[in-house]
């Protein structure tokens, strides 16, 4: 049984890629012994591994050179090192954007995988291929930066739809290069999200305080000394497409009260032509009850409480902003 393996192991000539591969695997097994010392050896751990990993893919190159696997007639060699080339190159950068650097680059290192022996053709130096070769590399490398470049669309997508969920919304039937498979816009409108969230300001600040204090907050507003377009937006988090939306109110004083709309407009360049808002009408007044019975302030003061009203937002609209009365943000 020993001999039978050793055979079948041993490479029929020195120079062949089974001699590499074999390579790979003792250069492997000598970076798992560094890393299992006490303590580990990183360096020969490093250098051990690395080398293992260029044998594996000079044997693998070779392999598919004397042996090529085909799948429905292609021959997907040059794509299998492609993909253990660009592993070799990109693993060390950060993990956030290693493997889509690993894919974008994929096909180009496949397209020079399989371009590089047409210049040399069994020769020791590299000299030019024949005019025919020369067209046919350049329509497949040119077909491979293709498919680079589709892929590096889809990365810039998805993230573009990361940071402007507002574009979930939009229409992309039209389009006739960009798709969204598999990816459903969100339930609540980011539009929607910062303007319910305006109010949630505004409660927080003023609903259930005394009047006198309710003023104040009202006057801070109008005054910029409290900022709700700031508030806002650092309560719900960083997000790129923030910077595109201008949170902002009016204020008109009426008897008793004051009747306050909320604006969340979107100054960003949508897929439509103007820019669009959403508002939201709120109503503040006092609220008036009776006295406890063991309250010592007088009841106009003990109980005059303001009182936040607000209905529901607007659809998504365009044109002029009806601005009216005075305005913050």
């Amino acid at each position: 049984m020993l001999k039978y393996f050793i055979d079948r192991l041993r490479p029929p000539r020195p120079c062949c890629w089974e001699t590499f591969i074999l390579l790979s695997i003792f250069s492997w097994l000598l970076s798992a012994f560094s890393w299992l010392l006490v303590p580990p050896a990183e360096n020969a751990y490093h250098f051990t591994h690395t080398g293992g990993l260029i044998f594996f893919v000079l044997g693998t190159a070779w392999w598919q050179w004397e042996r090529p696997i085909k799948l429905f007639g292609i021959k997907i060699g040059p794509w299998i090192v492609g993909l253990l080339i660009s592993i070799i190159l990109l693993d060390d950068l950060p993990e956030n954007w290693r493997h889509q650097a690993m894919m974008v680059t994929w096909p180009l290192l496949a397209a020079a995988v399989r371009s590089v022996p047409k210049f040399f053709r069994g020769q020791l130096l590299p000299s030019w291929p024949p005019i025919s070769i020369r067209k046919e590399l350049t329509v497949m490398f040119l077909f491979h930066v293709l498919i680079s470049l589709w892929l590096q669309f889809g990365f810039l997508m998805n993230q573009w739809l990361k940071e402007y969920p507002s574009l979930l919304g939009e229409d992309f039937t039209r389009s006739s290069f960009a798709i969204a498979p598999g990816i459903e816009a969100p339930e609540i409108p980011q539009g929607n999200i910062m303007i319910n969230e305006m109010e949630t300001f505004l409660r927080e600040q003023i609903e259930g305080q005394q009047w006198p204090r309710a003023n104040q907050v009202i006057s801070g507003l109008l005054e910029n000394r409290i900022s709700i377009d700031e508030a806002v937006k650092n309560n719900l988090g960083e997000l790129e497409e923030h910077q595109w939306w201008q949170l902002r109110g009016t204020m008109i004083q009426r008897q008793g009260g004051y009747n306050i709309t909320l604006f969340a407009i979107f100054e960003g360049v949508p897929l439509t032509v103007e820019k669009y808002y959403l508002e939201k009408s709120c109503e503040i007044s006092q609220s008036f009850g009776q006295a406890g019975p063991g309250s010592s302030r007088p009841p106009a003061e003990a109980l005059e409480r303001a009182m936040v009203e607000c209905g529901p937002a607007s659809d998504r609209q365009s044109g002029p902003i009806p601005f009216q009365g005075q305005g913050f943000d």
